[in-house]
């Protein structure tokens, strides 16, 4: 059902990219969906839009806050921030000045169900913004400084909220709805549970939940193969067909995530 509701997002994403160039004549009931799956399981659907050259990712991680270790909530909240924020070898610095020269666009939140991954780039730009991307779900730094930072950020956040009636209201409505359950926590925790959440939680949380068993992928852009991304992710041959799109490459470049 969440992977449907993707599909629908991308589908309408389409749409508005195509319409948004002037040249999107057939309506969104003409776009097709394509759905191909790796060899590792990955299930991803892919729409091509040549209307501009532009190509969108969105994805999801079952999991979210949900999978909040007990007395951790915010867990998967602080998690998601943090994973554009220095990656691999590239230090927070470093990985917004790459993703800056080159104008992509990649953001990460949490729901209680599921992480949600974002990524926009102008298809000149692919090769970078996938590595960029494969390098913030799979290596994720977590330095201190910007763990600090991130929690701040978050704290200052919750402070606000104890004098929003709006939030106090929502708040209260789903620890009394769900009394016991997960969705009785609060998406992004408590001063007492973020303050108490360690750089190794972090990483457990993230080399727990960011699994390719649990991912689905929706993609929206030129067809245009991506021979440079596949060499880079793929040991074994690439099928052929649309398996050599850019959405494949996104593909089996997630079978590096660890279980």
């Amino acid at each position: 059902m969440r992977g449907m509701r993707l599909v629908g997002r991308m589908v309408r994403l389409a749409a508005a990219i195509a319409a948004t160039s002037g040249m999107f004549a057939a309506g969104a009931g003409a776009t097709t969906i394509e759905r191909v799956v790796s060899s590792g399981g990955i299930e991803a659907w892919l729409v091509h839009e040549r209307a501009v050259p532009l190509i969108a990712v969105e994805f999801v991680f079952t999991g979210g806050a949900v999978q909040d270790p007990p007395g951790k909530a915010g867990t998967a909240s602080l998690t998601a921030s943090l994973l554009d924020s220095g990656a691999g070898d590239l230090d927070s610095t470093a990985f917004s000045d790459r993703l800056e020269r080159k104008a992509i666009q990649m953001g990460f939140s949490a729901q209680h169900d599921t992480i949600h991954g974002t990524m926009r780039t102008l298809t000149e730009n692919r090769d970078e913004a996938f590595e960029l991307l494969r390098l913030a779900v799979t290596a994720p730094r977590f330095d201190g400084k910007d763990v600090e930072i991130s929690r701040a950020q978050i704290l200052s956040l919750l402070r606000r909220e104890t004098t929003s009636p709006t939030d106090i209201a929502s708040r209260r409505w789903w620890e009394t709805a769900f009394e016991g359950h997960p969705y009785g926590r609060p998406l992004k925790g408590t001063s007492d549970t973020v303050a108490s959440i360690s750089i190794a939680d972090l990483k457990t949380y993230a080399h727990r939940v960011l699994a390719r068993q649990s991912l689905k992928i929706a993609v929206v852009g030129a067809n245009d193969p991506m021979p440079s991304v596949s060499k880079k992710f793929v040991t074994k041959p690439v099928p052929s067909s649309s398996a050599d799109s850019f959405g494949f490459a996104f593909v089996t470049a997630l079978h590096h995530i660890t279980m």
